[in-house]
């Protein structure tokens, strides 16, 4: 009878165990599967915040950081052309350039927009904005390769431009009450965005402010554009055409 008894406590204790356990699996898997999932959408540091519960609309940090905008030159005209498909195709493409060597040389991307990348690559020591320029570089290769791709297949080639600047930014969340963004704010990314529009009329593949030129050290394979006055901003700033193109 004791025995019987001892037999059936062991199996209520082992039950109970694996339920827990199986309870603590799925926890697991739930929390990994959420990670996951924020990473995919909105990048690894802001999928961290927001699952350290930084999700208060206004919450953010101030940091120096190399900001980089780049989008599809006549995209609107080539859409149009495109089936849906093939449009997509197109984008995923570009964005699988331009991404990776971003990711694989400490930069974040924070935002597609439309057709256009937005990612920053924050200045934790002077070696960031090498890391940065030779992001830049892998992704001009990976496009050059996606576009003789093309070109054997019939496809459509892309064109680009890239605009880099320096600067501080406000990083954090920004929205309504009901829908919030993690992204960056300020002066810095606005001229970052006006330099990729610059870049458009000054034929340049990346164009770079002198604050950035300045602070990677690397005129002697840039080329001086001239000072501009940029829309929204009171001075005129010196750009440079990065690789000498």
């Amino acid at each position: 009878m004791f025995q019987a008894a001892f037999v059936h406590s062991t199996s209520a204790l082992s039950d109970d165990f694996f339920r827990s356990w199986r309870s603590l699996t799925e926890i697991r898997l739930k929390n990994q599967l959420a990670k996951t999932l924020l990473d995919t959408y909105v990048g690894p540091h802001a999928g961290n915040q927001i699952l350290e519960g930084v999700t208060r609309r206004g919450s953010g940090v101030t940091v120096n950081a190399g900001i980089m905008m780049c989008d599809l030159r006549n995209f609107t005209a080539l859409s149009g052309k495109l089936s849906r498909d093939e449009t997509i195709n197109l984008l995923n493409g570009y964005f699988d350039a331009m991404a990776e060597p971003i990711q694989a040389n400490g930069g974040e991307i924070l935002k597609f927009m439309g057709d256009g990348v937005l990612a920053i690559f924050p200045l934790h020591n002077a070696t960031i904005c090498h890391a940065m320029i030779r992001a830049i570089d892998e992704a001009r290769v990976s496009i050059a390769a996606m576009n003789e791709r093309n070109l054997e297949c019939g496809r459509t080639v892309v064109g680009y431009g890239i605009g880099v600047h320096v600067g501080e930014v406000m990083y954090g969340n920004i929205g309504s009450r009901n829908r919030l963004d993690f992204t960056v704010i300020g002066p810095a990314v606005n001229t970052a965005s006006r330099i990729a529009g610059l870049a458009k009329e000054l034929k340049c593949t990346v164009l770079c402010s002198d604050a950035f030129v300045r602070l990677a050290g690397c005129q002697d394979r840039s080329e001086y554009m001239g000072d501009h006055l940029l829309r929204g901003v009171d001075e005129p700033i010196g750009v440079y055409s990065l690789f000498r193109e």
